[in-house]
């Protein structure tokens, strides 16, 4: 029972940290130029495949394959905004028709890698890396993969946060964020910034491709089947909060593996209602928290600042006792 328990548990923390690494590109995106792109998960499909060349090239270099993917998706992702998504904005077009756009991008992505997939042989893949135990816990082994991914979703939240809130051009996104027409004309370089973010976005994409990519058959619609799944994350998140980004990717992955192991084993619920329940869970938080689990990063530091000013002890009056 507790080797069952301990191999579910880290199973979904695995799970739950691709999702989260996966899950902060979108949620960057809505945050920022408050589009839900849908052609995010296609950055997954192609990191995946590029871990698959640079791992038949360079086997078992794990961060190096990690880093192609990253950049390369950055790339492609730059490219999509430059092509599609700019012009677009530029024109002042609604976000419904920036969603459509994003749908025809994603099709475009994936149907061009099934096109080179297919004409490489490579339809169903699967990357050369090597997988090894680092440590034994309860019977179940932590893989070195394992750890690189919770390491991952650890480190990239809180670099984002601290980007995000302490650098210029993070603070630059942020003004984006808060008032687009008002971060232009304040002297903000808008295309810059949203070039960066397109570029942190897709190449976070990428890097959750990788991960995903290690443990299952790599294919064109790899990032297509996850899509639900990475809207479901953000969705419980409230959209734009890296925190919640962080919960809902634990929420989703833990509700995939060791809930539905439990329902398994202890109702006789099949393992076909698996991908239900990341939704269930979706309509009783939106039902009880429309905005999410958690506020958005920049409400929490609000708060944190008010409450320190609230605690100053205020100055006392001087009091003149000369007659």
């Amino acid at each position: 029972m507790l080797e069952w328990l301990a191999g579910s548990i880290l199973l979904s923390v695995f799970t739950g940290s691709i999702y989260v690494v996966v899950s902060l590109g979108l949620t960057l995106t809505l945050a920022v130029i408050k589009l839900p792109n849908f052609a995010h998960a296609e950055f997954l499909t192609v990191g995946a495949y590029v871990g698959v060349v640079v791992s038949a090239i360079s086997p078992n270099h794990l961060l190096v394959i990690g880093a192609a993917a990253f950049l390369f998706c950055a790339g492609l992702a730059l490219v999509t905004h430059r092509v599609a998504f700019r012009p677009l904005m530029n024109r002042r077009v609604s976000i419904y028709i920036l969603v459509l756009a994003s749908f025809a991008v994603a099709q475009f992505i994936r149907y061009g890698v099934y096109t080179w997939a297919s004409l490489a042989g490579i339809l169903n893949a699967n990357q050369n890396i090597s997988i090894y135990s680092l440590a034994n816990i309860f019977g179940t082994e932590l893989t070195n993969v394992y750890a690189l991914a919770i390491l991952l979703a650890i480190v990239l939240s809180v670099l984002l946060e601290l980007f995000l809130n302490f650098t210029t051009l993070g603070k630059s996104m942020r003004a984006i964020a808060s008032n687009f027409d008002l971060a232009r004309i304040s002297g903000i370089n808008v295309p810059t910034a949203v070039d960066v973010m397109w570029i942190i976005a897709g190449g976070l994409g990428g890097l959750g491709g990788v991960l995903l990519g290690i443990y299952t058959t790599v294919t064109p619609v790899l990032g297509f089947t996850a899509l639900l799944d990475i809207f479901a994350v953000v969705i419980i998140a409230g959209l734009t909060s890296f925190t919640g980004t962080i919960i809902g990717g634990y929420v989703v992955g833990f509700s995939q593996n060791t809930l539905m192991d439990f329902l398994h084993y202890t109702f006789d619920v099949p393992f076909g209602y698996q991908p239900l329940l990341p939704f269930a869970l979706i309509i009783i938080i939106l039902l009880l928290k429309p905005t999410g689990l958690t506020p958005s990063s920049q409400t929490m530091i609000s708060a944190i600042r008010r409450l320190r000013r609230s605690s100053k002890p205020s100055a006392e009056p001087k009091v003149d006792g000369s007659a």
